[in-house]
């Protein structure tokens, strides 16, 4: 009876499955697996060193559906949830995906006058330039966070939760993306915890240009009040091992509601098999001396299944008065791309930084120091 009853289970399945396609309904995910070998230094001192495998918030499943509604109209819908494909439980509880923003979820509506979505949306910010120009991102090669880039959900991390996103439709390679939180609800978690990652007024906007091998765009987004400084110094902890490179924000500046906003400008252009981009942004966050400055440039190139890249990063953070850190970048590595989805990859990155000589970020903990990391691993989209 138990075997019947498996049979016919496994039947409806497979009768489903052509209706589901049918429907508009794709099935989708992403696994990955890396291997990095770690070292933080200190003033010529090894601090840390070892070995770690980790997700490095790759790890995904999404179910996308898409229904024809007439009048030119297409009605959306989309569901994320980032897991962790090395750990025990599943769920990806990496600083690349906090709880409160681990995956995009929306409802939209499509036609000829562009999308436009709400609920749990990617950052125009973010998806300009950012995550889609690093090459490594999402490994421990990758520029945000490291001196690249700026991470924070309002630099190239994470989502806006409780947002509306428009995107125009794309006119001679001209295209604008505008994101908006209405949220008002100010405390909704348990404790008195803030779940949000956007609130009321908070916003992302850019505008990209794409035709003859160029790319150029310009972005920008402002929140009102995040806990914390969004931007997750560099670093703050690198890849969440080691205590050679510390970062420690000032007695009572931790948690507490800040402003912030940052533009960023960006050029790229594709020579064939090759493409040189390079991104600026400014990071002006309230209780800062002055600005935070990332600067990027990276060089891709496609030849056959391999795809060598060399990332340069450089950022200048004025957080403590009296300091001006710099946090160097570099790294290089290639990817091996067989077909159906699979990649092998492996490559080196450099982190440094200097500058750290004000009393108050001597006495918060923070240090001059080096993190080299060699790291391969493997990824399989789906």
């Amino acid at each position: 009876m138990k075997y019947k009853v498996l049979t016919a289970a496994v039947s409806a399945a497979l009768m489903v499955a052509p209706m589901v396609a049918v429907a508009g309904v794709k099935i989708g995910g992403m696994a990955q697996g890396e291997l990095g070998y770690w070292t933080d230094s200190s003033n010529g001192v090894v601090k840390s060193q070892g070995t770690n495998t980790l997700d490095n918030g790759r790890g995904r499943l999404w179910v996308e559906a898409d229904q024809k509604l007439g009048y030119g109209l297409t009605g959306m819908a989309y569901y994320m949830v980032k897991v962790n494909t090395m750990g025990n439980a599943g769920f990806d509880t990496s600083p690349y995906a906090p709880g409160s923003d681990a995956g995009e979820k929306y409802v939209g509506l499509r036609g000829g006058f562009g999308s436009i979505e709400i609920g749990n949306i990617a950052s125009p910010y973010k998806y300009t330039g950012g995550v889609m120009w690093d090459a490594f991102v999402t490994t421990d090669l990758q520029a945000r966070g490291n001196g690249g880039m700026s991470a924070g959900v309002f630099g190239q991390n994470g989502f806006m939760t409780d947002s509306l996103l428009y995107q125009s439709p794309n006119f001679k390679g001209f295209h604008i993306a505008f994101a908006y939180s209405p949220m008002n609800a100010g405390v909704n978690g348990a404790g008195g915890v803030k779940t949000m990652t956007a609130q009321h007024g908070d916003y992302a906007a850019a505008a990209q240009w794409k035709a003859l091998g160029w790319s150029v765009f310009v972005a920008g987004d402002h929140a009102a009040a995040p806990a914390g400084d969004q931007t997750f110094k560099p670093y703050a902890a690198p890849i969440g091992v080691g205590d050679g490179l510390t970062y420690v924000e000032p007695a009572g500046s931790a948690g507490i509601g800040v402003a912030q906003t940052n533009t960023k400008f960006g050029l790229k252009y594709n020579f064939g098999p090759v493409a040189v981009m390079g991104q600026v942004e400014n990071l002006d966050t309230s209780g800062e001396a002055n600005p935070t400055r990332d600067y990027f440039l990276g060089v891709d190139g496609a030849v056959g299944h391999w795809a060598p890249a060399l990332q340069v990063g450089d950022t200048t953070d004025k957080y403590y008065v009296g300091s001006d850190i710099n946090v160097s970048y570099v790294a290089v590595g290639t990817f091996y791309n067989f077909k159906k989805g699979f990649s092998l990859y492996g490559g080196y990155r450099r982190t440094h930084i200097t500058g750290v000589s004000s009393a108050a970020a001597v006495a918060a903990g923070a240090t001059d120091g080096t993190q080299s990391v060699f790291s391969i691993g493997m990824r399989e989209v789906f």
